[in-house]
C-alpha cells in the first residue's frame, strides 16, 4: 500500500492544519487546528457552534472530517457518525497555536499527543488558568535531537523560529521515503537560525514531499520585514518620546514580544506590567532550561483587575492568581504612575481604562497582525474607538510570525523536495512561481495524495 497524504484542513485557507499521513496500518495526524476563517459563513462571535452538540455542528457544514476512530464519544453525541475505537495512532503537534491544535479537544483521549517540551509547559499554564485543549490527554514530549516512532513511521522533530516558543517542523521517514512538514516558521525572529537548522536537516533527508505553510504568500506581500529587534527599538523610541501611559495588546504567548517590550522598558526606566495569563506563562517557562524569561516581581509586575463585588479581596481570586498578588499593579497604581509603566492589556480588558482614567496624549501599540477579514476589521475598529476616546495615539509595531513570500520560496528551493504541497495559505497557486525545484501539487480537501509524482 502506498504512503498517503490527506489534507483535511489548511487547504486554500490560513490555519486549520489537519494533515493525515498514512503508511500501511499506521495513521498519524500532523496538527488538528481551527482555521481563522473556518465557518465564518455560518458562525460568528454572536453565533457559535454548540458545545453540547460536540462535533455535530462542524460536521453539518463540512468543517471537520467525519473520520471513524478519531473522535471521542462525547464529541459524537447527536451525530450520525458512530463511535469507534481509535484508528489514528497519534497526533503530532507542531506548536501551541489554536490554528494548529484548536480542535484537539474533540479527539478521543486514548489517542496520544506528541508535542515539544516547551509546548507542554504552555499547556500546563493554560490548563491552570482556564483550560487547555490538551487537558486529560496522553501527552508525550520531545526536543530537537530526539527521534520517536509511531507504528511504521519514524519522526524527527526539528526546531523552527515562530511567534511562540517551542515550534517545530518534522521529518517523517515512511516506507517509501522521507516526508517533510514545516509547521509555521520565520527567519526574522530572534531565533531565526533555528529555521536554517531545520532546512539543513530537511535538505539532507532528500524528501520525496515537502508540506509547507505559505501564510504570507500573496501578490502584495512586502519583502522587507520588521524583526523583533526593530520592535524593541521602535518601542524604546516611543516610550522615550511619550510622557504619558503607553499600553499594548498582543498575543500573550508571544514570548519574543514580551522580551522586546521588557528590553524597551529596561532602556527607558519603565516597568512592564503584564496580564495574569502572561504572568503564569512566564512562571512556567522559567522551568524550561532552553529559555530565559523575565521573573515576575523582580523584572515585571502583574495587572490586577477588580473581582467579586468590585474589590481587591484575596478570596475573590483563583488560587493560581493569588501567587501574583504581591507583585501586582491596580488601576489606581497605574493611574498614579502613568509615565513609569508599559501596560499589557488584552483587547477583552479595554474597559479597565475606565478605572485607570489615563491622561490624554498617551500611546497605544497595536502589536498584532493587521486585520485580514471583515470580523478582524470590526474588532480593530473597536480598539481604535477606545484609543480615540481617551485621546491616545495609535501605533502599529509588529513582527510577523511568518516568513515573507520570498523567504518561503527560498525554503522550498533549498530543501529541494520532489513534490511541494502548499498548506496554510490563501494563495497556493502562487507556489508554481516560487518553486524552481520540485513539482507543486495542489491539495484538495479530503482527497488522498500519494508520494509518487503526479498522484
Amino acid at each position: 500500500m502506498t504512503v498517503g497524504i490527506t489534507c483535511y484542513g489548511g487547504v486554500n485557507e490560513i490555519g486549520g492544519n489537519k494533515i493525515l499521513i498514512s503508511d500501511g496500518d499506521t495513521r498519524v495526524l500532523l496538527d488538528f487546528g481551527a482555521g481563522f476563517s473556518e465557518g465564518l459563513d455560518y458562525f460568528s462571535s454572536g453565533i457559535e457552534a454548540r458545545r453540547v452538540n460536540g462535533a455535530g455542528d462542524y460536521f453539518e457544514f463540512g468543517l471537520l472530517p467525519e473520520l471513524p476512530g478519531l473522535y471521542s464519544e462525547d464529541a459524537l453525541q447527536n451525530t450520525d457518525l458512530k463511535y469507534a475505537s481509535p484508528e489514528i495512532d497519534a497526533i503530532v503537534l507542531s506548536h501551541y497555536h489554536s490554528d494548529h491544535m484548536g480542535r484537539i479537544s474533540l479527539i478521543d483521549q486514548e489517542i496520544p499527543v506528541y508535542c515539544g517540551e516547551t509546548t507542554a509547559l504552555i499547556h500546563k499554564a493554560s490548563s491552570e488558568s482556564g483550560g487547555s485543549s490538551l487537558d486529560g490527554r496522553d501527552v508525550r514530549t520531545f526536543r530537537t535531537g530526539d527521534r520517536f516512532r509511531v507504528g511504521g513511521i519514524e519522526i524527527q522533530p526539528m526546531h523552527v523560529d515562530h511567534s511562540i516558543p517551542g515550534a517545530y517542523g518534522f521529518i517523517l521517514q515512511t516506507s517509501e521515503g522521507p516526508v517533510v512538514y514545516t509547521g509555521d516558521y520565520r527567519f526574522h525572529g530572534p531565533m531565526g537560525s533555528m529555521t536554517d537548522d531545520f532546512i539543513a536537516q530537511a535538505q539532507m533527508a532528500k524528501p520525496l514531499a515537502l508540506i509547507t505553510e505559505g501564510t504570507r504568500v500573496s501578490a502584495g506581500d512586502r519583502k522587507q520585514e520588521m524583526g523583533e529587534s526593530e520592535v524593541a527599538e521602535q518601542t524604546t523610541m516611543l516610550l522615550n518620546a511619550n510622557p504619558r501611559l503607553v499600553f499594548s495588546s498582543f498575543r500573550g504567548n508571544d514570548i519574543d514580544r514580551v522580551l522586546s517590550f521588557y528590553k524597551a522598558c529596561q532602556a527607558t526606566g519603565r516597568r512592564l506590567v503584564v496580564s495574569m495569563k502572561v504572568a503564569i506563562l512566564l512562571d512556567e517557562l522559567k522551568n524550561d532550561s532552553g529559555m530565559k524569561v523575565p521573573e515576575i516581581g523582580r523584572d515585571v509586575s502583574v495587572y490586577l483587575r477588580r473581582k467579586g463585588k468590585g474589590s481587591y479581596d484575596d478570596a475573590d481570586y483563583y488560587k493560581w492568581e493569588r501567587r501574583f498578588l504581591d507583585h501586582s499593579f491596580t488601576a489606581e497604581e497605574v493611574r498614579k504612575q502613568q509615565n513609569q509603566v508599559l501596560l499589557h492589556l488584552d483587547q477583552w480588558y479595554l474597559p479597565e481604562l475606565i478605572d485607570i482614567k489615563p491622561e490624554k496624549g498617551g500611546a497605544y501599540i497595536h502589536a498584532t497582525t493587521e486585520a485580514y477579514n471583515e470580523e478582524g476589521e470590526q474588532d480593530e475598529q473597536v480598539i481604535r474607538n477606545w484609543v480615540g476616546h481617551y485621546g491616545f495615539e495609535y501605533h502599529q509595531i509588529h513582527a510577523s510570525g511568518h516568513a515573507p513570500m520570498e523567504k518561503v520560496g527560498d525554503l522550498v528551493n533549498r530543501i529541494g523536495a520532489q513534490k511541494v504541497i502548499p498548506v496554510h495559505t490563501a494563495r497556493p497557486d502562487l507556489f508554481s512561481k516560487l518553486a524552481k525545484k520540485g513539482k507543486v501539487q495542489m491539495p484538495v480537501k479530503g482527497k488522498r495524495m500519494s508520494l509518487s509524482l503526479g498522484t
